[in-house]
Formats: C-alpha cells, structure tokens, sequence
C-alpha cells in the first residue's frame, strides 16, 4: 500500500473508532439515566417524513451508487502496483542502455525455491509496496514441511536474488502458504 492511503486509513479508523466510543458511552449513559436533558424515548417523525417523498428512491439509489464507487475505488487503492520489471543498470555506453528484468529473476528464484523438499510450488513479482520496490516471492509448503530446511532455502534464495537483481534499493519478501488438499489431511492425521 502506498503511504497516503495508510494514513488515510489510519485517520478514517481512528474517526469511526472515536464516533463509536462516543455514541456508544452516550447509549450507555441514556440508559442508566445519567443525561440529565435526554427525552424518555426517540421519535423519527422529522427523520421518517421524506421517504414517502418521490424523490426518496432516486436519492437512495444514488447515495447508493456513490457508496459502492467509493468502495471500489477504496478496494483498488490497497491493491500493491505491479511495477515494470525493466530496471536500468549502471555502465551503460553510448549505444544504448544495460537493462535488468527484475521479474523474470523473481520467478525464477520462487521456481529454485519451490524445489525445496516441502515446496509444492512458488511464483514471484516486483511490486511497490509503501514506496519501496519489494521483490515477493510466494510458496505453497506441504503440512509436513521442515520448517527450518524450508526457512533456510528460502535465506539463500533471497541472498542469491539480492546478489543477481543488485538493485540498491529492492527489499525481499518470501510468503509461504501452507497447502490444504484431502491428501494432505489425511497424511498428517497419520503421521
């Protein structure tokens, strides 16, 4: 996520947060009796009066579309970007520039890393993730995995990636997804 739409995020959170603090020690307090000035019951007669308006429904529908647009919009903001996977290299002469292809050597260190005992299968990319290039790499491990053979291959792998890719400013990150299939259960019932 980039940072304005985490500190957007953070903001919002903390507003609702705030809100639902408020109104709900007001409920509290309503209750109890502790609000000198409230009435003994609510009416919506002034807030009920306009939906039996003709207007009512295309209001509705169209604070409808907006919230779901929002929603959408708020949805793709959180997304990670895929990057271009073409980086210049330093050293390049007058004929042209030394290009890099990030991706390719990602998926290829997620496929060297899937060849670990364990590893069922792994993919990669480039992506920025809070304005940082992040070079991801995700794995499926089996129920049965050695944790430890598989956490050590998957050190060597991003040392090997950091040394091939030799971007000053990529940072790795290795997810691993433990598998789930019928086999798998029913091996590690046995074992």
């Amino acid at each position: 996520m980039r940072r304005g739409v985490i500190a957007l995020d953070r903001l919002v959170g903390t507003l609702i947060a705030l809100s639902l603090l408020v109104v709900g020690g007001a409920a509290v307090a309503w209750q109890y009796g502790e609000l000198p000035a409230a009435p003994d019951r609510i009416t919506a007669g002034p807030v009920s009066d306009p939906t039996g308006a003709e207007w009512w429904p295309w209001a509705t529908g169209a604070a409808g579309v907006i919230a779901i647009c929002f929603g959408l919009w708020w949805l793709a903001r959180h997304l990670p970007r895929r990057v271009g996977g073409r980086f210049a290299l330093p050293g390049g002469d007058r004929s042209g520039k030394l290009v890099a292809d990030a991706h390719s050597a990602v998926d290829a260190a997620a496929k060297a890393l899937a060849r670990t005992p364990g590893v069922r299968d792994g993919s990669g990319q480039v992506v920025a993730d809070r304005g940082q290039l992040v070079a991801e790499l995700t794995c499926t491990v089996e129920p049965t995995a050695d944790l430890e053979a598989v956490h050590a291959a998957a050190a060597r792998t991003a040392a090997d990636l950091a040394t091939v890719v030799a971007l000053p400013k990529i940072h790795t990150r290795v997810r691993l997804r433990v598998a789930r299939s019928d086999r798998t259960t029913a091996v590690a019932r046995v074992i």
